[in-house]
């Protein structure tokens, strides 16, 4: 059948007029002996819709609530595709709108002590359902990470155990000085995870309001100069007092890397001078014990889950303890101990920069009786000393835990910095430093479409009811959407960026969108690029006069955005011309009451191209129903073949559409040329009904597009 439909697709698409402006009255729908070149149904969509049930839990299984998840595509996680909020249950449900060709989502709740950047599989009902934390630390469709299974030893702790004076001694806190004694080698742990075999029976609890106090001390992607600048000047060792047992327990780890967390003793008030594995009789580390040879969660290359405990051991008063996190040590099996090294002792540090040297913020937590530690683990100032040449964010949470001891009073608080406690100026149950408007209770975060950085594209055809040439380039609209909303997941106001990427028509074609909300729901809209004398009438609140649901017109004519200098036909779709950049339209709405996001959806958006000034004469996406203020008289006449009473709309006999919508970047054919000559796996997706070749606009592959036929000035 596939091959059928291809064949059928490529006879009708040559036997299309190259002529863009016929006029055919032709009012008969029937399909009899029609060569179809895509299954009936298939309304050439190119993306899909993903329905996402997420739940934040605490280590005990308490929801997190006010959370700000993101949602990115694994080949881009520097832009969110989606945003949403958790309510008191810890939950998120939502949809967003992605290229079909993904199969896998990214989720980061950016929220210390859960995973960040949770890959999780799309199911095939296009379903997300997922745990992030809880006592398994992930569940549902996440996929965990790869491990390092290297098995290199270059180095490892075991030849550094020689225990003498001159150089730094390392071994595990159980004593061990090899991998093997200290980390487990199980089925459900295998040695290359590093979890290691001495850790406390029982876990601690990290109760859900531990975890908002540290979210407001060290929150993701934040640095600490800016948001806590006391973090980086106060104490940043464990000065005991009094006799007492001390534990270390680990919350989080928001890192990219596989590191190892160690700790070393002084008596305080003498710390160590130099470092690079100098011992005590030159000034340096006498020993350092490894606590955590990789620092790293259960489902991100590591072993670890929130609340993993370790005796560290007893200390007499008058020691201090200190901590150091060996970058990337990791190795699958052992420890490399060669690598940069970052220490609580500010001076043992590598910047060479004074305000940039610190790695460690202590800080109290009185309600709960513990010592927080946040380090970052990455040179401050070199980016080129770290792998991958990453560069600090400052946010002193790459890895997260907390010391507690067994006697009171036995830790000195003397220029300790208390742990922040959780502030929500605005009250809208989103913490101050996750929250993009604090002090605005009506807004909480504002989620994009396609992303923050990137724009969709909808390529339309502009003779309906007539067939064109199938150039797809008549009118090229690239837009944006950013949806501003509350705690709630509720828009309150969205606004939309659009340019015309191409105007390859003598028609003058303006573009519209009807919001899938009642006229009366919108309080204002701005922006609006109009013609003077315009044949668009507005309403006092600035949407399209006469609608039943909103619709706005972000611009009448192209002109308004774009032109050739000499005014003439045919922009930016003709390579003898020179490319012409486009203004944009931003057109910002304001609802008169917030609206559920589950309402407002990309694809419950309805975008329209209004044929040459001709108001009645509207081509939309194929499904997608006409305005209030299209001729509807003009349905399946000519090419068109709706049929109202089943819900088709805008394709023709053959089921070839006037509109086909991206989501993210397009690049149109030349004019005059078959898209299906452009792109050369176009009929077999059309004819797969969008199963196969899921990828065929954006692969750029061998055998996928002719690029002598796109335009790509």
């Amino acid at each position: 059948m596939k091959k059928t439909f291809t064949a059928l697709f490529l006879i009708g698409m040559a036997s299309l007029s190259a002529c863009k402006k016929e006029s055919t009255k032709d009012t008969g729908t029937s399909t009899t002996n029609v060569n179809k070149v895509a299954p009936d149904g298939f309304t050439f969509s190119t993306s899909k819709n993903v329905n996402l049930n997420i739940t934040l839990l605490s280590n005990n299984n308490q929801p997190i609530s006010g959370v700000v998840v993101s949602f990115y595509l694994p080949d881009n996680t520097n832009s969110a595709v989606f945003k949403g909020v958790t309510d008191a249950n810890g939950v998120l449900k939502g949809t967003l709108t992605i290229p079909s060709s993904y199969s896998k989502l990214v989720i980061d709740p950016a929220y210390v002590g859960l995973l960040h950047n949770a890959t999780a599989s799309i199911e095939s009902n296009n379903n997300v359902t997922a745990t992030i934390g809880g006592a398994a630390g992930y569940s549902g469709d996440i996929v965990a990470d790869p491990v390092n299974s290297s098995t290199s030893s270059t180095n490892t702790l075991a030849k550094k155990a020689v225990n003498n004076a001159f150089t730094t001694d390392y071994v595990y806190v159980n004593g061990a000085t090899s991998t093997s004694a200290a980390v487990l080698n199980t089925a459900t742990y295998p040695l290359s995870v590093g979890r290691p075999n001495y850790l406390e029976a029982t876990s601690d609890v990290i109760p859900a309001s531990m975890l908002s106090y540290i979210n407001a001390s060290l929150p993701e992607g934040q640095s600490v100069a800016k948001t806590h600048p006391q973090y980086l000047t106060g104490t940043s060792t464990v000065n005991i007092t009094k006799t007492t047992d001390l534990y270390f327990t680990f919350v989080s780890e928001g890192a990219g890397y596989e590191s190892a967390i160690g700790f070393y003793t002084y008596q305080t008030g003498n710390p160590p001078s130099v470092a690079n594995g100098y011992g005590t009789l030159v000034g340096g580390i006498d020993k350092i014990q490894i606590i955590l040879p990789n620092a790293s969660t259960a489902g991100s290359g590591g072993g670890l889950k929130s609340g993993d405990k370790v005796k560290l051991g007893t200390f007499s008063a008058g020691t201090s303890v200190a901590f150091v996190l060996l970058q990337n040590a990791w190795t699958g099996s052992g420890i490399n101990l060669n690598g940069q090294k970052f220490y609580s002792d500010n001076s043992l540090n590598p910047e060479s920069t004074s305000t940039l040297k610190n790695h460690t913020a202590l800080l109290y937590d009185d309600v709960h009786n513990a010592y927080l530690v946040g380090m970052e683990d990455c040179n401050r100032q070199d980016a080129n000393t770290n792998p991958s040449n990453i560069t600090s964010d400052n946010d002193f949470n790459d890895v997260v835990f907390y010391i507690t001891s067994t006697t009171s009073g036995s830790v000195s608080n003397t220029g300790v910095n208390t742990v922040d406690k959780a502030g929500d100026i605005d009250g809208d149950g989103v913490l101050d430093a996750l929250d993009a408007f604090p002090t605005d209770p009506t807004k909480a975060y504002v989620s994009y479409y396609p992303s923050q950085n990137t724009y969709a594209n909808i390529a339309f055809e502009d003779n309906w009811p007539n067939k064109g040439d199938y150039d797809m380039n008549d009118l090229v609209v690239q837009y944006q959407y950013q949806f501003v909303s509350n705690a709630s997941n509720q828009v309150v106001s969205m606004i939309g960026n659009f340019s015309v990427a191409a105007a390859g028509a003598s028609f003058k074609n303006g573009f519209g969108v009807q919001l899938p909300v009642s006229a009366s729901a919108v309080s204002s809209v701005t922006g609006q690029k109009l013609s003077n004398g315009t044949y668009i009438s507005l309403a006092s609140s600035g949407v399209e006069a006469g609608q039943s649901k909103a619709v706005i017109i972000p611009f009448d004519n192209p002109d308004q955005l774009v032109h050739n200098a000499d005014f003439s036909f045919f922009v930016n779709t003709l390579t003898s011309k020179d490319k012409v950049p486009s203004d944009v339209a931003t057109v910002t709405v304001n609802f008169a009451s917030p609206v559920a996001a589950s309402t407002l959806t990309p694809t419950a958006l309805n975008p329209f191209l209004i044929s040459n000034g001709r108001r009645g004469y509207e081509a939309h996406l194929p499904g997608y129903v006409p305005t209030d203020k299209a001729d509807v008289k003009l349905l399946g006449t000519a090419d068109d073949n709706s049929i109202a009473a089943t819900g088709r709309y805008y394709q023709a006999k053959d089921n070839m559409p006037w509109a086909i919508n991206f989501t993210g970047s397009f690049s149109y054919p030349l004019e005059t040329i078959n898209i299906n000559q452009a792109y050369l796996h176009f009929a077999d997706w059309a004819s797969s009904g969008g199963t196969s070749f899921t990828d065929w606009y954006s692969n750029t592959a061998a055998g996928y597009r002719n690029t002598t036929n796109i335009y790509s000035k």
